[in-house]
């Protein structure tokens, strides 16, 4: 585990999603720039609502489910990248790292502009093409990794995604994001 972990009310403030849609525990790793990417963990446990009906006697990960799990790392890449921004923008401190931002999460000023992006932001999963080579089941830990592939003019954001369990690939492709800000 990362000791740069964002603390949890603070990681809650910059996604979109409560329970029971959470898909990220943690945010593992991330870095900026043109190379940049976002790792994050996903533990599935057995007390999880879809758990319950989805092949209850031999229970597995919901392939619809990984595929949300690749669309909120992705918002959560392009989130921290627009604060850094922003941030960068405003006070000429550059940051490039989650340990970077880590440093200065618990600011009035990061925070603030972490509410008020958020605001402004509007983001929905708007298509896949996904493999699924493997499953994920109750008690492993699926770690992402999502990468901006490119951005079009209308607003889609194409990343490219892959997920694991230990060693095993489970799934990987393309999942595109559709995001627009409105200006306050």
């Amino acid at each position: 585990m990362s000791k740069y972990a964002i603390p949890s009310n603070i990681f809650l403030e910059m996604g979109g999603w409560r329970q029971p849609l959470v898909m990220v525990d943690r945010i593992e790793d991330y870095k900026y720039g043109e190379n940049g990417y976002i790792k994050i963990i996903k533990h599935v446990t057995y007390n999880e609502p879809y758990m319950i009906g989805h092949f209850p006697e031999d229970p597995i990960m919901p392939g619809v489910l990984i595929s949300e799990i690749f669309g909120q790392a992705s918002e959560y890449l392009s989130f921290l990248t627009d604060i850094c921004d922003i941030y960068q923008e405003k006070y000429q401190h550059e940051m490039r790292s989650l340990r970077d931002i880590y440093e200065i999460i618990n600011t009035e000023n990061m925070r603030n502009i972490i509410r008020t992006r958020r605001s402004q932001v509007r983001g929905v999963l708007a298509a896949q093409n996904l493999k699924f080579k493997e499953i994920a089941r109750p008690g492993d830990t699926i770690e992402v990794l999502s990468k901006l592939s490119f951005s079009d003019n209308n607003g889609f954001k194409h990343y490219a995604v892959s997920a694991y369990v230990g060693k095993k690939l489970i799934s990987q492709g393309v999942i595109i994001n559709f995001r627009e800000a409105k200006q306050v």
